[in-house]
C-alpha cells in the first residue's frame, strides 16, 4: 500500500481505482498486502469495491489473512517469551520500540517521552495505546510484529545488531522509513500469498505482485510476474521482473493495465 498503491498523500489515484474496478469486473481478485493492521486496510478495500467472503487481504506483513468479512484464515503470532525477550534487548540498548497484537492494538513501555513513529503506527492502527510492560500484561499474550523505530540514519546504524541478534529465529526486515520489524521466522507477505493461492487452488505463475521495499522482495521473487514501482529500492527492481512508474503517477494501475487487462 504505502509508496505502492498510496501515493504521497495516502491515497488512491483515479486511475488506479479504475483499472482495480475493471479487473474484480473481469473476476480478477486484488488482494491488498501490507504491514499495516486491520483498520488501517480495510477502508481502503471496501472503498475500491474489495468486499464479501470471497475476497481477501493481508496485513501485518504476512502475519494475518482473513476475507473481507472479517474471518481470519490464517494466523501466525510470536509468543509472549519472544515479547519479553524483546523489551529486555531494546532496553539493555536504549530503542524506542512498539509491538502489535492480532487485535491492531499498539504496545510500548511507559518510560519516557514516546518517540513519533510509535505514535504514528498508533494512529494508522487506528486503535489503542497501550503503556505497558510485559510484567503488566497476561502469561498468553501474543504479538504478530515487533518494531524498532528510529530515523534512517538509526536504524542504519543498528540494523546489523538486531539482524545478529534475531535472525536464527525470526525475519527481521525495513519495511518503511522508521520502522525495523521482526516476524516470525516463516511470515512475510511471500509466504502468505503462498497460503493463500494454496487455500484457493490459484497457480502462482499467473499472480502478479507490486511492491517497493525490501519486505516486498518474497512475494515479488514467489510469484509469476514481480513489479517494482518506479520508486522502489534498487534491490526491489532488481528481484523483479519488471519496473512500473511510480506511486505518484499510478504505477498500479498501469501494470494491472499491461498484465492483466
Amino acid at each position: 500500500m504505502d509508496d505502492t498503491l498510496l501515493t504521497s498523500e495516502k491515497v488512491v489515484s483515479t486511475h488506479n481505482k479504475e483499472a482495480i474496478e475493471k479487473a474484480l469486473k473481469k473476476g480478477i481478485k486484488i488482494v491488498l498486502c501490507s504491514g499495516r493492521t486491520h483498520n488501517a486496510v480495510v477502508n481502503y478495500a471496501k472503498n475500491l469495491g474489495i468486499n464479501g467472503p470471497d475476497q481477501y487481504m493481508i496485513t501485518n506483513g504476512g502475519a494475518i489473512i482473513e476475507n473481507m468479512i472479517g474471518e481470519i484464515v490464517f494466523q501466525r503470532t510470536m509468543s509472549n517469551q519472544f515479547y519479553r525477550k524483546f523489551v529486555k534487548f531494546v532496553k539493555e540498548n536504549e530503542l524506542d520500540y512498539n509491538v502489535v497484537d492480532n487485535q491492531g492494538n499498539t504496545y510500548t513501555s511507559g518510560q519516557g517521552l514516546l518517540d513519533k513513529y510509535t505514535i504514528m503506527q498508533a494512529y494508522e492502527n487506528d486503535n489503542g495505546l497501550y503503556l505497558k510492560e510485559p510484567d503488566q500484561l497476561p502469561d498468553d499474550f501474543e504479538i504478530v510484529k515487533a518494531i524498532i523505530n528510529g530515523n534512517g540514519n538509526k536504524l542504519d546504524d543498528i540494523s546489523e545488531m538486531v539482524h545478529e541478534k534475531f535472525d536464527k529465529d525470526y525475519f527481521v526486515v525495513r519495511t518503511g522509513l522508521g520502522f525495523l520489524e521482526i516476524f516470525p521466522k516463516d511470515v512475510n507477505k511471500g509466504q502468505a500469498i503462498k497460503a493463500l493461492t494454496s487455500k484457493l487452488n490459484i497457480d502462482l505463475d499467473s499472480v502478479i505482485a507490486m511492491g517497493d521495499r525490501d519486505n516486498d522482495i518474497p512475494m515479488l521473487k514467489l510469484v509469476g510476474k514481480g513489479v517494482a514501482m518506479g520508486n522502489a529500492l534498487p534491490d526491489v527492481k532488481a528481484a523483479s521482473d519488471f519496473v512500473t512508474s511510480d506511486n505518484n503517477h499510478s504505477g498500479v494501475g498501469l501494470a494491472i493495465e499491461k498484465f492483466a487487462l
